[in-house]
């Protein structure tokens, strides 16, 4: 596996050096600072170049591209995830009077191949899609809640492989163009010779339809798509004498989105709504616990670790339901005449009303007994407020244009409400297994608090602002 990334990570350097005087050019570099609180934090960063090269009906592309992508989440205990990447591609089309073709292999390994037939008109077109590959997911890091000097992080590689096919039919007739696409998405498990690791085992379904309409001197659009999916996730621990599962999460996922566009020369306009409904699943069974920390670790420290905190298995059911609407605009001024100055300014407001409902079920054990602990949550989530972007693009214009573009996005909120509903009561009699059971509830047994955990959401509108929800991007484009 690393041979070939290097392979193909020296080939994209090649495309790219042989291309360097190719008709299009395009650097990228951006940033979006998403959260950044005391117990939540995302963040991804990206920079891309790519390049091209069209001789009559041909075309051979190829691009580098530097991306990392964190995020961090305690409760209890903190679970950090990091993707940093160096992804290498390169492709080739062609276009014949019937029948058009593209292939992509890029450094992940991944291959994409799409074939396309329509007529000389092109008014009817059928794209035929499939590909299939090894994606490095990242890496995810669990530390507990009590460290030891026995016990410290555990860390853990991510890699899916993916195999998916899309079939897409274009229709344009007059003012009308039509899309209709489904795509079908499966990964399997593998067990990689790594002590820690995370396989999966998932299947999607993508079907999405869009309509668009030409008026004298403006455009309409308006689509739908529905996505549904179902993921196992296994965590995983190797040795030299067995695999043992210290993870299992069964996730269902349903997706629905809405949106219509509209434009007319230098106005955007665009209002889109969107729904996600998920659950996680806990399972009875024994070796099936959502988390089980003790194997995750060699005998000998669970030995050395018979009364601590790592004796505690989870079993963990949550449904979570989210919907969120968008709509705004934006307006561009197009300034000058050989070097073109164009500003552009965005407002977009949102609404978002999320809530996750989470039943846990602690089991600790101690000799011969299990003392079982439930923990009802329910948190809830409301918020009001607008994105203001601003964009600015100077272009030169000739034989060889060159284009320089800068933006910064901004999210401000105008109200925001997130409440943790806490609810902790005992199991009920006869749940368990063992030859013994206790059944508690912990300090705050049959005691029920609602509070509104503002928590990680307080402090003024300076601290939420630049380190949460901002973004910026610059790029440079040449054209020959």
């Amino acid at each position: 596996m690393k041979t070939a990334n290097k392979i193909f990570l020296a080939l994209g350097f090649a495309v790219n050096a042989a291309l360097a005087m190719s008709n299009t050019g395009l650097a990228d570099c951006g940033g979006l600072f998403l959260l950044h609180l005391s117990d939540k934090q995302f963040s991804t960063k990206s920079c891309s170049i790519k390049d091209s090269l069209t001789v009559d009906n041909y075309k051979v592309y190829g691009s580098f591209e530097h991306f990392a992508i964190q995020g961090r989440y305690t409760d209890k205990w903190s679970i950090k995830g990091l993707n940093r990447q160096n992804i290498a591609s390169a492709g080739f089309e062609g276009n014949y009077k019937y029948v058009s073709f593209d292939v992509n292999v890029s450094s992940h390994p991944f291959v994409k191949a799409t074939l396309s037939a329509h007529p000389k008109d092109s008014l009817f077109k059928v794209n035929a899609s499939f590909a299939g590959g090894a994606i490095d997911m990242g890496n995810m890091r669990w530390i507990p809640d009590q460290k030891t000097e026995m016990v410290g992080t555990i860390s853990v590689d991510w890699t899916s492989h993916v195999l998916y096919g899309s079939l897409s039919a274009e229709y344009s007739i007059r003012a009308h163009h039509i899309n209709l696409s489904g795509t079908y998405l499966k990964t399997s498990p593998h067990n990689p010779d790594k002590e820690y690791y995370v396989r999966d085992s998932a299947g999607a379904l993508i079907i999405s339809a869009n309509y668009g309409h030409d008026f004298s001197n403006s455009h309409l659009d308006a689509g739908y798509t529905f996505a549904n999916a179902n993921v196992t996730l296994y965590g995983i621990y190797h040795n030299e004498e067995s695999r043992k599962r210290f993870m299992y999460m069964p996730l269902d996922a349903t997706f629905h989105s809405l949106y219509t566009k509209w434009e007319r020369e230098q106005v955007r306009t665009h209002l889109e709504y969107f729904y996600l409904a998920g659950r996680l699943s806990s399972n009875p069974n024994r070796f099936y616990e959502t988390l089980a920390p003790n194997r995750a670790l060699p005998a000998s420290v669970i030995k050395g670790l018979s009364f601590a905190f790592l004796q505690k298995t989870f079993r963990v059911d949550a449904d979570l339901s989210t919907s969120a609407i968008l709509g705004g605009g934006s307006y561009r001024w197009n300034l000058g005449k050989r070097y073109v100055f164009t500003p552009t300014a965005g407002l977009d407001f949102f609404g978002i009303k999320g809530d996750l409902d989470i039943d846990k079920r602690t089991e600790t054990t101690r000799f011969a007994t299990i003392n079982t602990y439930k923990e009802k949550t329910f948190r809830e989530l409301s918020a009001i407020g607008t994105i203001l972007s601003l964009e600015c693009e100077i272009r030169k214009k000739g034989p060889v244009s060159l284009a320089l573009v800068y933006g910064v996005s901004q999210i401000i909120p105008f109200y925001i409400d997130y409440k943790d509903q806490n609810s902790n009561k005992g199991v009920n009699a006869g749940e368990g297994t063992g030859p013994s059971q206790q059944h508690g509830s912990g300090p705050q047994s049959g005691a029920q608090s609602d509070k509104d955990k503002a928590g990680s959401l307080e402090g003024g509108l300076s601290d939420l602002l630049f380190r949460n929800g901002f973004a910026t991007h610059l790029g440079i484009s040449v054209m020959f």
